[in-house]
């Protein structure tokens, strides 16, 4: 990827003599953003452009061309990667629209460009995109208009679609923060989210990421590689239906719709996700602080009314709020005009007119053992000391950087001045004193706990030579209760004693065996909801009840499961389903009757270890029932979370199986028991 951004020489294909040429805006912005490597033009008709030659075609470059950006039709594509093929331009970035967006007609266009990349090994940003920008070299080639009016900033945007980010790049340079490089990745048919992701985690001009995403390419590799990045990851994943396209056959594929998984995939590797705009640049401009190492903040501002709402935000995001020491509270009352006001914490600046002293307050506060941040409220009318006002905000920014603590800064001011203040700032400007504290939580809250994608150590006792031995021999569509029974077995999951039986003399014999009381189940495997259908029977205690039983039973179908009747416990659902963008996805929550009544549960993305599977527990509102309430002993946490992790390595380990519901499982004081269970094969 790094050859794309650092490209020396590049070829514009698609320019004319044509007024409305969107190939000449290429070869403007190049030169708008101060590009200093060499520009080559081509275009079918030839002429000039700018003082540049127009080529016919890229292979009469006479010099060595590291980078071809494309906008001619779609059908014309094709032609033109091959000429860059044979002149040698490994990296491409087809802007042209007209391919899959139109509709399926244009799938095999798609699959005759991957073909030509995969001869020339080329790689290709797009089609139906807007291009590459790399701020620090001046490469800018997206076809709209684009001023550089902010200077280089840490941020890096990915984005599938070009309004989005052209929108995004705008908004960061509003803000004060700049962008180091800009993806459009369009249909992304070669290059893909995480090629450029793993790319930006590397690259030292880049502190943060920004995704913008419709579709997701391949969620696992996704995960894999933001797990591993230091760097904060915010993701807009927009395009969130779907969950109506899966016909769900089991409560694991009903409670996991496809954005819940997106939301648990994204938790899991430590991608912050964000459903709107302005959320996405809140947590930006969290980010392009310095961490918030703890929980003690200093609030001081020029307005009394605006200390309380900082106050009340303080409180709300659970901020402690130290006072501020004697020779501070009393350097700041010398300054006092009227003495009318008590400084605290927050500290009302509004008896004080000394911008300098203001300064000094905050380089004493940042120099504090006990403080972890500061928010400062500044209000001026850009009419007085609007020179001073300016050189404060340029020192907070400064002390911000000297301390390595976060100051979160809201300015109240007229428009012309907050723009004119923000272009001197080294840092971006808050407008709500509630935004700004939001934004230090977050800061705060993001480094508590690291991210835990994927367990790499299978759990003792797992047989997966007999399960493939099984998986194998089983038919497409619903796995029968017996043959289940002996997959789960093999993974080490602990099951209620059975027998599936047909014959009434042998249910007896075999209740005889289990001893009383026994359960009696229908063994057809179409059957999810057995009670509602009339298929179990529950708690039979003798020959005559279990006779009446099998008999009951024989309207649903011949075969019977018979099961020791087990203890009464706690009941939880484990379960999961296999994902066509994550693969396995494990789904937990309390279950039996309360999978109806809460429909909670806690999604993750398989397999995990036994921690993440103890997050997985507490996300859920049994995990309070499982420590005990009330004077009742605790629960077995430990074994749940082993069933958990067993679950999801079978799951993992087997992608033919395409949904798994353990409905319900019993927690006991000692261990767990799974009563019920059913699963399909693709």
């Amino acid at each position: 990827m790094k050859d794309f951004f650092h490209a020396q020489s590049v070829a514009v294909i698609g320019v004319s003599n044509s007024p409305n040429n969107m190939g000449r805006i290429m070869v403007k912005n190049l030169m708008e953003f101060g590009y200093q490597g060499y520009i080559h033009l081509v275009g079918p008709k030839g002429g000039a452009y700018l003082g540049h030659k127009i080529f016919s075609d890229v292979r009469e470059i006479p010099e060595r061309v590291d980078l071809a950006t494309i906008l001619v039709p779609a059908m014309a594509v094709p032609t033109v990667l091959r000429q860059c093929g044979e002149k040698g331009i490994r990296r491409v970035i087809v802007q042209s629209a007209g391919f899959r967006e139109l509709g399926e007609g244009r799938i095999g266009l798609e699959k005759e460009i991957v073909e030509i990349l995969k001869h020339f090994q080329m790689r290709m940003i797009g089609p139906n995109c807007i291009g590459i920008i790399n701020r620090h070299i001046g490469l800018a080639v997206p076809f709209l208009p684009l001023k550089a009016e902010s200077r280089p900033g840490r941020i890096g945007v990915v984005a599938q679609s070009g309004g989005v980010g052209a929108m995004m790049i705008n908004s960061l340079n509003a803000e004060n923060m700049g962008f180091s490089k800009f993806a459009s990745i369009g249909n992304k048919l070669n290059v893909d989210e995480s090629d450029l992701l793993e790319y930006l985690i590397q690259d030292e001009e880049t502190d943060q990421i920004f995704c913008y995403l419709e579709g997701i390419a391949d969620g696992r590799r996704l995960m894999e590689i933001a797990s591993r990045s230091p760097k904060v990851i915010v993701a807009h994943k927009s395009n969130r239906g779907g969950a109506g396209a899966v016909i769900a056959r089991s409560h694991s594929a009903s409670l996991s719709s496809d954005d819940r998984v997106v939301d648990a995939a994204f938790r899991q590797c430590g991608i912050l996700r964000t459903r709107e705009q302005r959320s996405a640049l809140e947590m930006l401009k969290a980010f392009s602080l310095p961490q918030l190492k703890g929980n003690r903040l200093a609030v001081i501002s020029r307005s009394g009314g605006h200390a309380v709402m900082a106050a009340d935000s303080a409180e709300e995001f659970g901020f402690q709020l130290p006072p501020f020491p004697p020779d501070l509270i009393q350097l700041a009352k010398k300054h006092s005009r009227a003495g009318v006001i008590q400084f605290h914490n927050p500290m009302d600046l509004g008896d004080l007119f000394n911008l300098p002293l203001y300064h000094t307050l905050a380089e004493q506060t940042l120099a504090r053992e006990d403080i972890d941040g500061l928010l400062f409220i500044f209000n001026y009318q850009g009419l007085m000391n609007v020179e001073e006002s300016r050189k404060l905000l340029t020192g907070l920014g400064d002390l911000m950087w000297k301390f390595q603590k976060p100051v979160a800064v809201c300015v109240f001011t007229t428009r012309e001045e907050l723009n004119l203040a923000g272009k001197i700032a080294s840092y971006p400007f808050f407008g709500d004193p509630r935004e700004a504290v939001r934004a230090l939580a977050l800061n705060r809250d993001r480094f508590k706990t690291g991210p835990l994608p994927f367990s790499r150590r299978r759990p003792a006792g797992v047989d997966r030579m007999r399960v493939q031995q099984l998986v194998e021999e089983l038919p497409s569509g619903p796995v029968s209760p017996e043959k289940l029974a002996m997959i789960l077995t093999a993974y080490g999951i602990p099951l209620v004693p059975w027998r599936k039986l047909e014959r009434e003399e042998d249910v007896l014999a075999a209740a005889g065996s289990l001893g009383f009381p026994v359960v009696l189940k229908t063994a057809h495997p179409e059957v999810i909801h057995k009670s509602e259908a009339g298929g179990v029977y529950l708690n039979i205690a003798d020959d005559v009840s279990l006779r009446e039983a099998y008999r009951g039973l024989q309207k649903i179908g011949p075969s019977v499961l018979l099961q020791k009747m087990a203890e009464m416990g706690l009941e939880w659902l484990i379960g999961g389903r296999q994902d066509q963008t994550f693969g396995a996805v494990l789904v937990v929550g309390l279950g039996g009757i309360y999978v109806e009544v809460f429909k909670e549960t806690s999604i993750r993305i398989a397999p995990i270890g036994q921690e993440e599977a103890r997050r997985a527990i507490d996300e859920c509102r049994g995990a309070a029932l499982v420590g005990g309430v009330r004077g009742q002993a605790a629960l077995d946490r430990e074994a749940l979370c082993d069933l958990i992790v067993r679950v999801s390595w079978l799951l993992y380990d087997f992608p033919e199986i395409e949904e798994l519901d353990l409905n319900p499982v019993r927690l006991y004081e000692k261990g767990c028991l799974a009563v019920d269970w059913r699963a399909r094969k693709k």
